[in-house]
């Protein structure tokens, strides 16, 4: 399962969508009754019969109001996920609420329910910079109550709510960092912020506050996008235990993944160090080696300390003993400390 598709398949989950809310939406979540949410169609229409789709598509209803039909209204809650600034976001938005809308006209839901649902557009924007887009205060659709209008109004002009898991703010919603830890969008936050080498235990971490037969969906969903954040970050190197020696180990007793796959991480890196770079002698891609396997065991902050140490070894078999060291240590201070005293007696393995 590639990034995107990991990311869709967590959020299609609609205990996530109700967590979603509560994040956005905190003083309106009780007038939802959030056990209604379920997953729809983000695929689309436009005027030309084109297909478009959308990133998520989930309906809710109201707790209170009578449709024609004698039913709840519902909301439909349109998500849009971004890890870059999207200057047409307005936009977008505003064309997926009015393609979303013409479904419900063309399916004849709405002169069964005696009107069209209303529609909340979400942008979750998991990028390292501040959200600058915005839309004009008309790009708003009209909503459904004046306690909805005055809840929202701080949030105008722009056409969407936006929750940030990554720059700062301009949603008025608390940083991620204050967000509650049994809320599983900040689950998927935490996931992706963890280093690499900590991935395993950051997995170990959030399945422990979501245990149980009723959190196992969401489990497998936070393990493949833990898995899909390591394939990137790694391009794609083994080790990563399956969902099954996840579970089988238990929420409680999990190791990390190194520890769980050492074998398999032992062989993989005297493979790719050693037979790809220092067993052949060349010290440049030796360098370039190590710290990529550093990086992929102890993550970016340790390679990037060890940058400055492993440019100035000269030697092979210095190299190689650094690789050996990133098997052998338990951490990456330790690791540094190594390589260290290696460089001031010469850097040259003897």
């Amino acid at each position: 399962m590639n990034h995107d598709a990991a990311h869709k398949y967590i959020h299609s989950l609609p205990e996530v969508t109700a967590d979603l809310l509560r994040l956005v939406v905190p003083n309106l979540v009780d007038e939802l009754d959030l056990p209604t949410l379920e997953d729809r169609s983000s695929e689309f229409l436009d005027d030309g019969h084109r297909k478009r789709i959308g990133d998520q598509v989930a309906s809710v209803r109201l707790r209170r109001g009578r449709l024609a039909n004698g039913e709840r209204p519902y909301l439909l809650v349109l998500t849009e996920f971004q890890s870059e600034v999207d200057a047409g976001m307005a936009q977008r938005v505003r064309e997926y609420t009015e393609m979303l809308l013409d479904r419900v006209v063309r399916s004849g839901a709405r002169k069964r329910d005696g009107g069209l649902p209303r529609v909340l557009p979400i942008v979750v924007y998991n990028g390292g910079g501040p959200w600058t887009a915005a839309g004009r205060e008309s790009d708003w659709a009209p909503l459904p109550s004046e306690r909805m209008r005055r809840a929202l109004a701080p949030l105008q002009p722009q056409a969407y709510l936006l929750l940030s898991a990554g720059g700062p703010l301009t949603s008025g919603a608390p940083p991620a960092e204050d967000w509650p830890l049994e809320n599983r969008v900040s689950a998927t936050v935490r996931l992706q912020r963890a280093e690499t080498g900590g991935l395993g235990r950051q997995l170990r971490e959030e399945a422990r506050r979501f245990p149980g037969g009723a959190n196992r969906a969401f489990r497998r969903a936070l393990h493949a996008w833990a898995r899909a954040l390591w394939t990137d970050k790694t391009n794609g190197a083994p080790g990563f235990p399956t969902f099954e020696e996840f579970e089988r180990t238990g929420a409680e007793a999990m190791p990390t993944i190194a520890e769980l796959n050492w074998d398999r991480w032992e062989a993989g890196l005297r493979a790719e160090g050693k037979e790809q770079g220092i067993r052949q002698g060349r010290v440049e891609e030796g360098t370039r080696v190590v710290k990529r396997l550093a990086a992929l065991k102890f993550g970016p902050r340790t390679a990037e300390r060890l940058s400055s140490l492993v440019d100035g070894l000269t030697t092979r078999k210095a190299l190689d003993q650094v690789g050996d060291w990133i098997i052998e240590c338990d951490s990456g201070d330790e690791l540094l400390s190594r390589v260290s005293a290696l460089q001031a007696k010469g850097g040259n393995g003897q």
